[in-house]
């Protein structure tokens, strides 16, 4: 796989319900080099058991077990 030109992040926390249509949405742009980068911040619901569910090589997911808040959460990302 070449350089990904763009990367995208999402901080999901308790997300379950909503979060496959929104995982969905990214992967379905006719723009397809870029990777997606999303965390688990803490959730108690289904939300990482949403992610595993993906077999695309362009995400990587990450997971924190407390829950740091939307700004925490991306700044890991960008890091």
């Amino acid at each position: 796989m070449k350089k990904p030109a763009v990367s995208i992040i999402m901080s999901a926390y308790n997300a379950e319900e909503y979060l496959g249509q929104a995982v969905e949405s990214i992967l379905d742009q006719s723009y397809s080099n870029f990777e997606f980068l999303i965390l688990d911040d803490g959730s108690a619901d289904g939300t990482f058991e949403v992610l595993k569910r993906y077999d695309d090589p362009r995400i990587s997911i990450y997971r924190k077990d407390n829950v740091e808040g939307l700004s925490k959460a991306l700044n890991y990302l960008l890091g």
